[in-house]
């Protein structure tokens, strides 16, 4: 059976291809049947039971049941965990007399897990980073990046979570209780290879290489963007209380930005799509995150949703903003209080009512 290989040399990852042979008894070793055991009980009780006695590197600090950041992000985005269980084996590389590194390939996406051949358990990716990166810390938050970081920039983060929760009304100790991560590269592909990401995952189109996504069970951000701290990730990990995509990302957007700008410089053009367009609805928001390259590497519901907040905050006050943006758990619920605060009896009025009066 031919399968594509994926190469990591060094300090540096290649993508090259290369067809190789799992037919071979002398790839089917007992190190990779005892690997594939390992994995199965990982994946079969991931996320549902304590798995950490599977790992090498087990640490008070990892989530017992969601140890590894990478499948997070997977099952983060709605890709069923089952997927994984159709793992082909890539290609196996030795990282040292005792680590190995089982290269995986799940159809969509090629990932790395290394496997601790002389305590025979797994490993995190991150406890074993092959880059050379220099590690920054202030108070919770340690960051891993190529580039020298200012304090400054970390002044001005915890300024913005600080006046962020103030005006939401939240409690930030719950925040500060805990330790939090940042790998930080030059582009999203960059730092999701610094934890076993091996090939850029598909569901990003090629105008979106910056960006961040971040692990709500590790708290780990994997940082993309033109600036080593990713503001809007680690808001997400401060704004806790339950609500919709929609809210939850215009909260991260409005307070913390798109990446590494204000989501204001993507307005103008956003807002002239929707109109091209004839989006008069939240559906079809949706539809263009999905298939509208352009809209995506905009992030084009992100400024939308941000630019809405703008709005409520501008036309009511306080208390009634605050209360809005718990109130949507769903986007049903966030419609229809959108509704009764402006009086319309459609969701096409309200549309227009938020995102056309612009244009007049």
């Amino acid at each position: 059976m031919g399968l594509c290989g994926l190469f990591q040399t060094g300090h540096t990852q290649t993508f090259g291809l290369k067809a190789i042979s799992v037919s071979d008894s002398s790839i089917i070793t007992k190190d990779l049947r005892t690997f594939d055991s390992l994995w199965y009980k990982c994946l079969i009780h991931y996320g549902k039971n304590d798995i950490s006695n599977l790992f090498a590197d087990n640490s008070p600090s990892v989530s017992k049941t969601n140890p590894i950041t990478l499948l997070n992000f997977i099952n983060g985005i709605d890709v069923p965990l089952c997927n994984v269980f159709e793992f082909k084996l890539v290609n196996k590389q030795v990282l040292n007399d005792s680590i190995l590194l089982f290269q995986l390939d799940i159809g969509w996406m090629q990932f790395v897990i290394p496997f601790n051949r002389n305590k025979h358990k797994l490993l995190r990716f991150e406890s074993i980073n092959l880059f050379d990166l220099n590690k920054y810390q202030f108070k919770n938050l340690t960051v891993y990046s190529k580039n020298k970081i200012n304090k400054k920039e970390f002044v001005l983060l915890f300024k913005t979570i600080n006046q962020t929760a103030e005006e939401l009304g939240i409690n930030v100790d719950s925040f500060f209780a805990k330790e939090y991560v940042i790998y930080s590269g030059s582009t999203l592909k960059e730092s999701y290879s610094y934890v076993g990401g091996l090939e850029y995952v598909n569901y990003f189109n090629k105008g979106s290489i910056f960006g961040g996504m971040g692990d709500p069970y590790n708290h780990v951000v994997l940082s993309g963007i033109q600036k080593p701290i990713h503001v809007h990730e680690l808001l997400h990990f401060v704004i806790k209380f339950p609500c919709n995509n929609f809210i939850g990302e215009g909260l991260a957007s409005y307070y913390g930005g798109i990446g590494s700008k204000s989501y204001t410089e993507n307005l103008g053009q956003v807002l002239e799509i929707i109109k091209s367009k004839e989006i008069h609805n939240f559906s079809e928001i949706n539809n263009l995150w999905m298939y509208d390259n352009a809209f995506n590497s905009l992030r084009g519901s992100y400024v939308l949703a941000a630019f809405m907040l703008s709005q409520l905050k501008k036309d009511f006050n306080n208390e009634i903003y605050r209360k809005f943006v718990r109130q949507c758990r769903t986007d049903q619920e966030m419609i229809a209080n959108l509704k009764i605060l402006y009086n319309v009896d459609s969701e096409k009025l309200l549309f227009d009512k938020l995102f056309y009066t612009h244009f007049k």
